[in-house]
């Protein structure tokens, strides 16, 4: 991170309405048109130099090449933007080290150092040496641009690099945007310089809003289910609304479904019922063996905290990929030991689709078929087993079995009945091996085939493909046994890193995490129960699903058969419009309520929502549009306004960022910000930007420190969380459009804000935003 050294000049007081530039202002405006000639100069001569050396050809993009030679001035831009539109067409890539002509850079540095003086431009593609003196820089990972978010005008600096210190002064630190290739805006100390025609005006603009006004006390301390500051909610039963209290009053063996649009208190009242059914039935109920799961691991780690709270640390709270993983490597010691570092999309959507039953059905009667001419051969029956087999009465393998054991007892010779039992039973011992079921499952193509097929085009040839493709890798030897024969010193790489990791052969002998529910139900399909047999599944008292939506129905399956049948209590949380994972196929409760086992669940809709202020909330449910609830939940707060920006590029809205929460950290150090990407990889870009000048956290893996920071995440990860404020860089059309994914994902982002929303758009605004 560069580090300011000394601040030598006295910030400007800025401009309260908009006024003519004056002359000072004019000639900042003149000299960063004279540096975008000089910039639009030097790209051109280096388009035309790359260009030239290319072979000569046919194709729209030779054309355009010789239309660039004889271009006009005014009108290289326009035929440059055209071949990098052909170039991205035809995969040519002569063009794709240029910075745009457009836009090439959106600020301007001017350091002075001892080697005398340097402009540099940030952009979101570099260009290095580009005129003498003068260069463009990836304002992502250049580390020059550091001092541009770190520093103002006037600062020294000095940053670290390859084990030299480089020191200097910011002389100049400008924001520059353009309208349709021409100069449109400057920023200057005193405001922003806009052009109007052929003057220019002084707005006392700025790209960000300012984020004030979080209050002081932690809002628990006033509301159920707040965590401001930094502090975690209190839990204390008072601070329940007597609509939540009466749903810890519901018998302990009548299933509870809990809905609610976020903030109003669900997770906080399924943990409530866990500790009022442990205090009060401690013998039935025992802490250390009721079951909380919960879709993602900031959550688990908040439930745990709040169940500390509450006196209840025994209670076990755990994803479902961490509870079905254990599980089934508890009752399969077979299984590869190693985890694959992430499942593909499309394979993570074929396993977890409900449609995949209907390749278990067939993979079940296929078994059972096999089954039947074995036993027809080794009791010389004919085929009598098999027409018997072969009627589809019963989901559980061991159940046909069964039923046709008795079937052919009936008619068999007294003295023949004895052989039967045995055959039979062999049989039956055998169908806890599931091994070779689960390897046809996911790796025949005729099967998946099956499941595509009636799974109303949501799964297509290429989610077939996809997992096939996986599966066989995933079947391989990973290179330790490929390679055995080989002196281990001599599979030694320079990174220290497994020879196969980075490769597509590091997939080898791994399993996925959604595996283990489907490995589960085999299980269950062969036997009637999911066991083996040294082990069984264990029973819960008290059963807690919080976020179900987020559970495919395969996997509501495999924890319903955890439940206790007998005084066993169930708690289901959830919001429909809260589903961020499109994977789960969730498409009702009933349905979700019956794949768990507890179709007579009874449903209170909680109202009244204690985290969002009004502002909040209404945003949200402009957001969700037409999915949002018939009546829209109760916010009992008003509050700061929502901020919008739509600014030109994503370099413009790194330095917002950056610009407003240092002001922000500054005035308000015990504040919690979330800056909320809708993706992984949207996160990590923004952080590596904001991490140069702030003291942000990237959370991917769930370890938020509920405490005061800025953490910089992604909206899967945020599910049940809240923070005074939250910031969302990425409100654009390109990954927000109109569909219903898109308004769940970006509902859940804005809704974790207990205080204010900060919306950026780079680009096009989303279509979804109010």
């Amino acid at each position: 991170m560069a580090r300011k050294t000394k601040a030598t000049r006295k910030a400007q007081a800025p401009v309260t309405r908009r006024r003519a530039a004056n002359q000072a202002e004019r000639a900042v405006a003149a000299e960063e048109q004279a540096l975008l000639e000089r910039v639009r100069a030097a790209l051109t001569k280096a388009a035309r130099r790359r260009i030239g050396g290319r072979a000569a050809g046919g194709g729209e993009f030779e054309t355009l090449r010789d239309e660039l030679f004889d271009a006009r001035e005014d009108d290289v831009g326009l035929v440059l933007a055209l071949m990098h539109q052909q170039a991205a067409r035809d995969g040519t890539a002569a063009l794709g080290i240029l910075p745009e002509q457009q836009a090439p850079y959106f600020a301007h540095l001017r350091v002075r150092t001892d080697g005398g003086q340097r402009d540099i431009l940030l952009g979101p593609r570099a260009f290095p040496g580009l005129a003498p003196g003068l260069s463009i820089v990836d304002f992502r990972h250049a580390p020059i641009a550091e001092v541009f978010f770190a520093c103002e005008e006037g600062d020294d600096y000095a940053i670290d690099v390859a084990g030299r210190t480089l020191e200097g002064v910011v002389e100049a630190r400008r924001i520059v945007t353009f309208v349709a290739g021409e100069l449109d805006g400057v920023s200057v100390p005193a405001g922003t310089l806009v052009r109007a025609g052929r003057r220019w005006l002084l707005e006392p603009a700025a790209l960000g809003p300012p984020l004030t006004g979080a209050p002081a006390a932690p809002l628990a301390q006033q509301l159920v289910g707040g965590a401001s500051s930094g502090t975690l909610a209190s839990v204390a039963s008072e601070l329940l609304d007597q609509q939540q209290q009466a749903l810890l009053d519901r018998a302990p063996e009548q299933p509870l479904l809990i809905l609610g649009s976020a903030g109003c208190g669900k997770t906080t009242v399924a943990l409530h019922r866990v500790a009022r059914l442990c205090r009060r039935w401690p013998d039935l109920y025992p802490p250390r063996r009721c079951l909380v799961v919960v879709p993602e691991r900031g959550l688990r780690r908040l439930s745990e905290r709040l169940l500390a709270e509450l006196g209840l640390s025994e209670v076990t709270v755990s994803t479902f990929s961490e509870w079905v993983g254990q599980q089934a490597r508890a009752l399969l010691p077979w299984l590869p030991a190693r985890q694959a570092p992430e499942t593909p999309r499309g394979v993570s959507k074929m396993k977890r689709h409900p449609a995949l039953f209907a390749a278990i059905d067939r993979l079940i009667d296929d078994h059972a078929a096999e089954i039947a001419v074995q036993l027809d051969r080794r009791l010389q029956l004919g085929t009598m087993v098999q027409e018997a087999m072969a009627v589809r009465a019963e989901q559980v393998l061991a159940h046909r079995v069964r039923r046709v054991q008795d079937q052919v007892a009936k008619v068999v010779p007294r003295g023949k009945r004895k052989r039967v039992e045995v055959a039979f039973a062999e049989q039956l011992r055998q169908l806890s091996r599931i091994r070779e079921d689960f390897y046809r499952l996911i790796g025949d193509r005729e099967l998946l085939e099956l499941a595509a097929h009636v799974s109303a085009g949501e799964l297509s040839s290429q989610h077939v493909e996809a997992t096939l493709a996986h599966t066989s890798r995933q079947l391989d030897d990973p290179a330790d046994i490929r390679y055995a024969h080989i002196d281990p010193k001599r599979l030694a790489t320079v990174d220290g890193r497994e020879i196969d990791d980075g490769t597509p052969d590091e997939l080898a002998r791994t399993m996925d995490d959604e595996d283990y529910a489907i490995l589960l139900e085999l299980l269950y399909r062969n036997q009637g129960k999911t066991a083996t047999r040294t082990r069984k599944l264990p029973r819960v008292p008290h059963l807690v699903v919080d976020e179900a939506q987020e559970l495919a129905p395969l996997e509501l399956r495999v924890l319903g058969r955890v439940r206790r049948l007998r005084g066993g209590a169930t708690t289901v949380a959830g919001d429909a419009a809260q589903q961020v994972d499109e994977a789960s196929g969730f498409t009702s409760w009933p349905k979700a309520l019956a794949g768990l086992g507890v179709p007579d669940a009874a449903s209170a809709t909680l109202e009244t929502t204690y985290r969002c202020p009004k502002p909040v909330a209404e945003l949200a449910a402009q957001i969700l549009g037409p999915l949002a609830p018939k009546v829209a939940p109760k916010a009992l707060r008003d509050g700061a306004p929502v901020s919008r920006s739509v600014l030109s590029s994503e370099g413009h809205v790194a330095v917002a960022i950056t610009d407003v929460l240092t002001k922000l950290t500054t005035e308000q150090p015990q504040t919690c910000v979330a800056v909320i990407a809708r993706h992984a990889q949207g996160a990590r870009l923004i952080h590596q930007v904001l991490s140069r000048a702030l003291d942000a956290r990237l959370v991917l893996e769930g370890d938020f420190s509920f405490a005061p920071g800025i953490e910089v995440t992604e909206v899967a990860e945020v599910k049940g969380l809240e923070f005074d404020y939250v910031i969302v860089p990425d409100a654009s059309l390109r990954q927000y459009p109109d569909t219903p994914e898109a308004r769940r994902m970006l509902h859940v982002a804005v809704t974790r804000a207990a205080h204010q929303v900060w919306m950026l758009s780079p680009g096009t605004a989303s279509p979804i935003l109010p």
